[in-house]
Protein backbone atom coordinates (compact mmCIF):
# COMPACT_ATOMS: atom_id res chain seq x y z
CA UNK A 1 0.00 0.00 0.00
CA UNK A 2 1.62 3.24 -1.16
CA UNK A 3 2.06 6.29 1.01
CA UNK A 4 -0.18 8.35 -1.31
CA UNK A 5 -2.96 5.77 -1.02
CA UNK A 6 -2.76 5.78 2.79
CA UNK A 7 -2.85 9.57 2.82
CA UNK A 8 -5.89 9.61 0.54
CA UNK A 9 -7.65 7.04 2.70
CA UNK A 10 -6.94 9.14 5.80
CA UNK A 11 -8.36 12.27 4.15
CA UNK A 12 -11.54 10.47 3.00
CA UNK A 13 -12.11 9.05 6.49
CA UNK A 14 -11.64 12.51 8.00
CA UNK A 15 -14.15 14.03 5.60
CA UNK A 16 -16.70 11.31 6.40
CA UNK A 17 -16.33 11.92 10.14
CA UNK A 18 -16.68 15.69 9.62
CA UNK A 19 -19.79 15.24 7.46
CA UNK A 20 -21.36 12.94 10.05
CA UNK A 21 -20.69 15.48 12.80
CA UNK A 22 -22.24 18.29 10.78
CA UNK A 23 -25.31 16.17 10.04
CA UNK A 24 -25.80 15.15 13.69
CA UNK A 25 -25.40 18.70 14.99
CA UNK A 26 -27.64 20.09 12.25
CA UNK A 27 -30.35 17.51 12.93
CA UNK A 28 -30.29 18.29 16.67
CA UNK A 29 -30.70 22.00 15.96
CA UNK A 30 -33.20 21.43 13.13
CA UNK A 31 -30.94 23.05 10.52
CA UNK A 32 -32.31 20.76 7.81
CA UNK A 33 -36.01 21.23 8.60
CA UNK A 34 -38.43 24.07 7.99
CA UNK A 35 -38.87 26.06 11.19
CA UNK A 36 -40.51 29.22 12.50
CA UNK A 37 -39.73 31.59 15.37
CA UNK A 38 -41.72 31.56 18.61
CA UNK A 39 -41.17 33.69 21.70
CA UNK A 40 -42.03 33.37 25.40
CA UNK A 41 -41.54 35.82 28.25
CA UNK A 42 -40.35 35.00 31.78
CA UNK A 43 -39.47 36.84 34.98
CA UNK A 44 -36.63 34.36 35.56
CA UNK A 45 -35.22 31.70 33.21
CA UNK A 46 -33.63 29.75 36.12
CA UNK A 47 -30.47 28.75 34.26
CA UNK A 48 -31.98 28.00 30.84
CA UNK A 49 -29.30 28.39 28.15
CA UNK A 50 -29.13 28.96 24.41
CA UNK A 51 -29.35 25.65 22.55
CA UNK A 52 -31.60 24.04 25.16
CA UNK A 53 -34.28 21.62 23.98
CA UNK A 54 -37.90 22.66 23.49
CA UNK A 55 -40.35 19.80 23.93
CA UNK A 56 -44.00 19.51 22.91
CA UNK A 57 -45.84 16.52 24.35
CA UNK A 58 -42.51 15.14 25.57
CA UNK A 59 -40.94 15.18 22.06
CA UNK A 60 -37.93 17.33 21.09
CA UNK A 61 -39.38 19.64 18.43
CA UNK A 62 -37.50 22.89 18.92
CA UNK A 63 -34.37 24.66 20.18
CA UNK A 64 -33.79 27.79 22.25
CA UNK A 65 -32.18 30.26 19.86
CA UNK A 66 -31.70 33.35 21.99
CA UNK A 67 -32.43 34.78 25.44
CA UNK A 68 -32.59 38.58 25.68
CA UNK A 69 -32.76 40.92 28.65
CA UNK A 70 -35.67 43.37 29.04
CA UNK A 71 -35.23 47.02 28.15
CA UNK A 72 -36.04 48.08 31.72
CA UNK A 73 -36.27 46.69 35.28
CA UNK A 74 -40.02 46.16 34.99
CA UNK A 75 -39.77 44.09 31.83
CA UNK A 76 -39.39 40.36 31.27
CA UNK A 77 -36.72 38.19 29.70
CA UNK A 78 -37.63 37.01 26.21
CA UNK A 79 -36.78 33.48 25.07
CA UNK A 80 -36.74 32.99 21.29
CA UNK A 81 -37.18 29.45 19.95
CA UNK A 82 -36.85 27.77 16.57
CA UNK A 83 -39.78 25.33 16.25
CA UNK A 84 -40.52 22.75 13.55
CA UNK A 85 -43.48 23.67 11.33
CA UNK A 86 -45.36 20.53 12.42
CA UNK A 87 -45.98 22.10 15.85
CA UNK A 88 -48.20 24.82 14.34
CA UNK A 89 -51.08 22.32 14.44
CA UNK A 90 -50.62 21.82 18.20
CA UNK A 91 -49.32 25.06 19.71
CA UNK A 92 -51.89 27.86 19.91
CA UNK A 93 -52.00 31.36 21.40
CA UNK A 94 -53.13 29.97 24.78
CA UNK A 95 -50.26 27.45 25.01
CA UNK A 96 -47.89 27.93 27.94
CA UNK A 97 -44.09 27.50 27.96
CA UNK A 98 -42.68 26.08 31.20
CA UNK A 99 -39.03 25.75 32.20
CA UNK A 100 -38.28 22.27 33.52
CA UNK A 101 -35.30 20.24 34.70
CA UNK A 102 -34.18 16.79 33.57
CA UNK A 103 -34.37 14.88 36.86
CA UNK A 104 -33.47 16.82 40.01
CA UNK A 105 -30.15 18.33 38.93
CA UNK A 106 -30.15 17.90 35.14
CA UNK A 107 -30.17 20.38 32.27
CA UNK A 108 -32.96 22.92 31.84
CA UNK A 109 -35.38 22.62 28.93
CA UNK A 110 -38.68 24.16 27.80
CA UNK A 111 -41.98 22.27 27.71
CA UNK A 112 -44.83 23.84 25.69
CA UNK A 113 -48.38 22.69 26.41
CA UNK A 114 -50.97 21.90 23.76
CA UNK A 115 -53.31 24.75 22.92
CA UNK A 116 -57.08 24.56 22.71
CA UNK A 117 -58.99 24.10 19.45
CA UNK A 118 -60.81 27.43 19.83
CA UNK A 119 -57.65 29.46 20.39
CA UNK A 120 -56.16 31.30 17.35
CA UNK A 121 -53.29 29.75 15.42
CA UNK A 122 -49.78 31.01 16.02
CA UNK A 123 -47.73 32.77 13.37
CA UNK A 124 -44.01 33.22 12.85
CA UNK A 125 -42.70 35.65 15.50
CA UNK A 126 -45.65 35.29 17.92
CA UNK A 127 -45.16 35.28 21.69
CA UNK A 128 -46.86 32.92 24.16
CA UNK A 129 -47.10 33.04 27.92
CA UNK A 130 -44.16 31.77 29.97
CA UNK A 131 -44.68 30.11 33.35
CA UNK A 132 -42.05 31.06 35.93
CA UNK A 133 -40.32 27.92 37.26
CA UNK A 134 -40.75 26.88 40.87
CA UNK A 135 -37.98 27.98 43.22
CA UNK A 136 -37.19 24.74 45.01
CA UNK A 137 -35.70 26.52 48.02
CA UNK A 138 -38.99 28.39 48.54
CA UNK A 139 -40.96 25.19 48.00
CA UNK A 140 -38.81 23.36 50.53
CA UNK A 141 -39.32 26.15 53.09
CA UNK A 142 -43.08 26.10 52.57
CA UNK A 143 -43.14 22.32 52.94
CA UNK A 144 -41.14 22.56 56.17
CA UNK A 145 -43.58 25.14 57.60
CA UNK A 146 -46.52 22.92 56.71
CA UNK A 147 -44.80 20.00 58.40
CA UNK A 148 -44.35 21.95 61.64
CA UNK A 149 -48.02 23.05 61.59
CA UNK A 150 -49.37 19.51 61.13
CA UNK A 151 -46.67 17.14 62.41
CA UNK A 152 -49.04 14.41 63.49
CA UNK A 153 -50.87 14.28 60.14
CA UNK A 154 -47.60 14.37 58.24
CA UNK A 155 -46.08 11.47 60.18
CA UNK A 156 -48.30 8.89 58.46
CA UNK A 157 -46.75 9.74 55.12
CA UNK A 158 -43.28 10.97 56.17
CA UNK A 159 -41.49 7.93 54.71
CA UNK A 160 -43.18 8.27 51.35
CA UNK A 161 -41.85 11.56 49.97
CA UNK A 162 -41.82 11.59 46.19
CA UNK A 163 -39.98 13.77 43.69
CA UNK A 164 -43.04 14.85 41.67
CA UNK A 165 -45.38 15.71 44.58
CA UNK A 166 -45.09 15.96 48.35
CA UNK A 167 -46.60 12.75 49.74
CA UNK A 168 -47.09 9.18 48.69
CA UNK A 169 -50.49 9.34 50.39
CA UNK A 170 -51.52 11.83 47.71
CA UNK A 171 -51.13 9.09 45.11
CA UNK A 172 -52.55 6.26 47.19
CA UNK A 173 -55.78 8.16 47.73
CA UNK A 174 -56.02 8.46 43.95
CA UNK A 175 -55.65 4.80 43.15
CA UNK A 176 -51.93 4.34 42.45
CA UNK A 177 -48.84 4.13 44.63
CA UNK A 178 -45.56 5.10 42.99
CA UNK A 179 -45.28 7.64 40.14
CA UNK A 180 -41.92 6.17 39.10
CA UNK A 181 -43.74 2.96 38.13
CA UNK A 182 -45.68 4.89 35.50
CA UNK A 183 -42.56 5.09 33.30
CA UNK A 184 -42.62 1.33 32.86
CA UNK A 185 -44.50 0.23 29.72
CA UNK A 186 -45.07 3.89 28.83
CA UNK A 187 -44.75 5.32 25.30
CA UNK A 188 -44.27 8.99 24.37
CA UNK A 189 -46.69 9.07 21.43
CA UNK A 190 -49.27 6.92 19.69
CA UNK A 191 -48.27 4.86 16.62
CA UNK A 192 -48.92 6.62 13.32
CA UNK A 193 -50.55 3.58 11.73
CA UNK A 194 -54.29 3.08 12.03
CA UNK A 195 -55.58 0.77 14.74
CA UNK A 196 -57.63 -2.31 13.80
CA UNK A 197 -59.90 -2.14 16.86
CA UNK A 198 -60.69 0.42 19.52
CA UNK A 199 -62.66 0.45 22.75
CA UNK A 200 -63.70 3.88 24.00
CA UNK A 201 -65.04 4.57 27.49
CA UNK A 202 -66.25 7.61 29.36
CA UNK A 203 -63.82 7.96 32.25
CA UNK A 204 -66.70 8.91 34.57
CA UNK A 205 -68.14 5.41 34.07
CA UNK A 206 -64.81 3.65 34.75
CA UNK A 207 -63.19 5.59 37.60
CA UNK A 208 -64.40 6.48 41.06
CA UNK A 209 -63.86 10.26 40.94
CA UNK A 210 -62.66 12.91 38.47
CA UNK A 211 -59.31 13.32 40.27
CA UNK A 212 -58.34 9.70 40.87
CA UNK A 213 -57.50 6.42 39.12
CA UNK A 214 -59.52 4.02 41.28
CA UNK A 215 -61.61 1.60 39.23
CA UNK A 216 -65.30 1.58 40.11
CA UNK A 217 -66.60 -0.40 37.11
CA UNK A 218 -63.85 -2.81 36.06
CA UNK A 219 -66.36 -5.18 34.45
CA UNK A 220 -66.92 -2.64 31.69
CA UNK A 221 -63.36 -3.42 30.54
CA UNK A 222 -63.99 -7.16 30.17
CA UNK A 223 -65.10 -6.91 26.55
CA UNK A 224 -61.71 -5.46 25.63
CA UNK A 225 -59.91 -8.03 27.78
CA UNK A 226 -61.73 -10.94 26.13
CA UNK A 227 -60.93 -9.55 22.68
CA UNK A 228 -57.21 -9.23 23.50
CA UNK A 229 -57.16 -12.70 24.99
CA UNK A 230 -58.79 -14.31 21.96
CA UNK A 231 -57.14 -12.41 19.10
CA UNK A 232 -53.58 -11.99 17.93
CA UNK A 233 -52.31 -8.44 18.09
CA UNK A 234 -48.91 -6.79 17.77
CA UNK A 235 -49.59 -3.86 20.10
CA UNK A 236 -52.33 -2.60 22.38
CA UNK A 237 -52.21 0.89 23.90
CA UNK A 238 -54.27 2.07 26.86
CA UNK A 239 -54.67 5.85 26.38
CA UNK A 240 -56.30 8.20 28.86
CA UNK A 241 -57.18 11.88 28.38
CA UNK A 242 -58.65 14.55 30.61
CA UNK A 243 -61.01 17.46 29.96
CA UNK A 244 -59.70 19.77 32.68
CA UNK A 245 -56.06 20.74 32.09
CA UNK A 246 -52.60 19.95 30.80
CA UNK A 247 -50.41 20.47 33.88
CA UNK A 248 -47.89 17.91 35.15
CA UNK A 249 -50.50 16.75 37.67
CA UNK A 250 -53.10 16.16 34.93
CA UNK A 251 -50.64 14.26 32.74
CA UNK A 252 -49.60 12.05 35.66
CA UNK A 253 -53.25 11.33 36.48
CA UNK A 254 -54.09 10.27 32.92
CA UNK A 255 -51.01 8.04 32.74
CA UNK A 256 -51.94 6.51 36.12
CA UNK A 257 -55.44 5.73 34.83
CA UNK A 258 -53.95 3.97 31.81
CA UNK A 259 -51.59 2.03 34.08
CA UNK A 260 -54.39 0.87 36.40
CA UNK A 261 -56.49 -0.36 33.46
CA UNK A 262 -53.50 -2.13 31.88
CA UNK A 263 -52.68 -3.93 35.14
CA UNK A 264 -56.29 -5.05 35.55
CA UNK A 265 -56.48 -6.53 32.04
CA UNK A 266 -53.08 -8.23 32.25
CA UNK A 267 -53.75 -9.79 35.64
CA UNK A 268 -57.21 -11.05 34.70
CA UNK A 269 -56.67 -12.25 31.11
CA UNK A 270 -53.03 -13.42 31.27
CA UNK A 271 -51.98 -12.45 27.73
CA UNK A 272 -48.47 -11.33 26.73
CA UNK A 273 -48.14 -8.06 28.65
CA UNK A 274 -44.98 -6.98 26.80
CA UNK A 275 -47.21 -5.93 23.90
CA UNK A 276 -49.48 -3.72 25.99
CA UNK A 277 -48.35 -0.11 26.53
CA UNK A 278 -49.78 3.00 28.18
CA UNK A 279 -49.88 6.71 27.41
CA UNK A 280 -51.28 9.66 29.34
CA UNK A 281 -52.47 12.32 26.91
CA UNK A 282 -53.19 15.04 29.46
CA UNK A 283 -55.81 17.47 28.19
CA UNK A 284 -57.92 16.23 25.30
CA UNK A 285 -57.31 18.17 22.10
CA UNK A 286 -60.82 17.52 20.78
CA UNK A 287 -63.42 20.28 20.65
CA UNK A 288 -65.97 18.16 22.55
CA UNK A 289 -63.34 17.38 25.17
CA UNK A 290 -64.26 14.87 27.84
CA UNK A 291 -62.33 12.59 30.14
CA UNK A 292 -61.89 9.39 28.17
CA UNK A 293 -60.19 6.02 28.26
CA UNK A 294 -59.32 4.27 25.03
CA UNK A 295 -57.88 0.82 24.35
CA UNK A 296 -56.35 0.90 20.87
CA UNK A 297 -55.44 -2.43 19.22
CA UNK A 298 -52.95 -2.72 16.33
CA UNK A 299 -52.66 -5.90 14.28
Amino acid sequence: MSRAFRLGLFIVAGLLILASGVFLIGDKRFLFRRTYRLGAEFQNVAGLNNGAEVQVGGIHLGTVKQITLPSGPNGKLRVVMDMTNATKNIIRRDSIATIKTEGLLGNKYLEISFGSEKSPNIEDGDTIKGETPVDFSDAALAAMNQTKAAASAFQDDADALKSNFLLKGFFQRRGYADPSELKKDSISQLPTRRQSKEFVYDAKEIFDKSDNAKLKNAKALDEAGQFLQGNKFSLAVVAASDELGDTDKDRVLTKARAKVVRDYLVQKYKFDDTRMKIIGLGKSSKDDAASKLEILVYQ
